[in-house]
């Protein structure tokens, strides 16, 4: 497929440096006769089988790090005499889900394993489960009714355990891309169909992009549709973006949204920070497993540096990059096109200031991780280190 880029020579380097051994996996399904399913809430979940040792496969993993082992107590498990395909956790964060927690769902794409109970494991204590996690199993052909969020640990006739289908950023696989293609079939098309859409983060009530506005203007005046991803059902996001050739926005969740595109189609994504560190290995990932072209864009113009996740005012512009992305896609523009953004400009001044005031200078942020990250070496246990660095972060006003 495709990849053009718009950025410095250094942000390249660093981009094919991250790619450079992604790789595609193959899957399989284990089948664990009296397999347990293990709730211990933040201590971990996942599978073991009857000889209470741990599946290796069934441990969450981004990268080469793991949610908590669980240890539990092997006796009074209540035995249900079912079998049931386990899929991860009900985690609340939706581009979190959508990536690391329907990684294994592709296991409904197999006849075997359609009438079994999908399992999810409440172990944050969520409450209600958001409705989007239900609504994906079912447009996998997974009635509600056969989808188990577990409260606690239960024992099984059969537990099926698929391997993760990705891994943010390192791999994915065909059954993974497979999934979300399954899904999108299941939606009911638009009566219109937009060919280029804009995902925008202009109406978010927090991490708000600056300067998205005056950009946003510009694609849609060379024919994007431009959506507002929170405003509309899971379904009506699906149907809007599945039938585009052309999906633009912000680096985040919602570019990952171009995992329901057809294959031949092209995602422009425009980073919005200036530290090398962002989400486009991941977003280039996705692009590959679905057969998409990839179009990168480092537009950000703000004053302080921030990375991807960073909670600090973050602010995109007109800038050499997005002029030269401009000229190659034939995009019509004026002058004014071209012109600093004053009111987006001020508006992210006054909130950098005001997070600055709040949460102190970056340098004085910098500070307060490397405390919590050095102090917590010398808490024993892994779960006390955790519990430790959420209490320190609190304290410190760390967010």
């Amino acid at each position: 497929m495709e990849l053009k880029i718009y950025a410095e020579k250094s942000w390249k380097k660093w981009f094919n440096r991250q790619t450079r051994n992604q790789y595609m996996r193959d899957v399989k399904i284990d089948e664990y006769p009296n397999g347990i399913i293990v709730n211990e809430k933040l201590r971990g979940f996942g599978v073991f089988d009857k000889n209470y040792e741990f599946v290796k496969s069934s441990r969450q993993v981004r990268k080469n790090n793991g949610q908590f082992i669980p240890n539990f107590k092997h006796t009074d498990i209540p035995y249900v005499d079912e079998d049931v395909v386990f899929v991860g956790n009900v985690y609340p964060q939706f581009g979190h889900f959508l990536l690391e927690h329907l990684n294994r769902a592709y296991a409904a794409l197999d006849k075997k394993y359609q009438k079994m109970k999908f399992v999810l494991i409440n172990n944050k204590s969520v409450e209600p489960v958001p409705e989007y996690m239900l609504v994906f199993l079912e447009l996998l052909g997974i009635p509600r009714k056969n989808i188990l969020v577990l409260d606690r640990t239960t024992q099984f006739k059969n537990v099926y355990v698929p391997v993760q289908g990705f891994n943010i950023p390192i791999y994915s696989s065909k059954a993974f891309g497979e999934t979300f293609a399954k899904m999108a079939k299941s939606v009911k098309d638009n009566e219109k169909v937009y060919d280029k859409v804009y995902v925008s983060r202009a109406k978010l009530n927090t991490r708000k992009t600056y300067g998205e506005e005056k950009v946003q203007k510009i694609f849609e005046r060379n024919g994007f549709k431009v959506i507002y991803p929170e405003t509309m059902s899971l379904k009506e996001q699906i149907a809007t973006i599945k039938d585009c050739n052309f999906l633009a926005g912000c680096a985040g969740t919602a570019l990952h949204m171009a995992l329901f595109m057809k294959a031949g189609g092209t995602v422009i994504q425009i980073k919005r920070n200036k530290i090398y560190d962002d989400n486009a290995p991941t977003q280039w990932l996705l692009n590959e497993t679905c057969g998409l072209n990839s179009v990168f864009i480092n537009s950000s113009v703000e004053r302080v540096k921030t990375g991807h996740g960073f909670n600090m005012p973050q602010i995109i512009g007109v800038n050499e990059n997005m002029r030269d992305f401009f000229k190659d896609f034939g995009f019509k523009t004026n002058d004014k096109d071209f012109e600093v953004d004053d009111i987006a400009r001020q508006e992210y001044d006054t909130a950098l200031s005001k997070y600055q005031g709040e949460h102190g200078t970056k340098i004085v942020e910098f500070i307060k991780h490397k405390i919590v990250r050095i102090s917590s070496c010398f808490i024993p246990g892994r779960y006390n280190r955790s519990v430790y660095r959420r209490w320190l972060k609190n304290k410190l006003g760390i967010v």
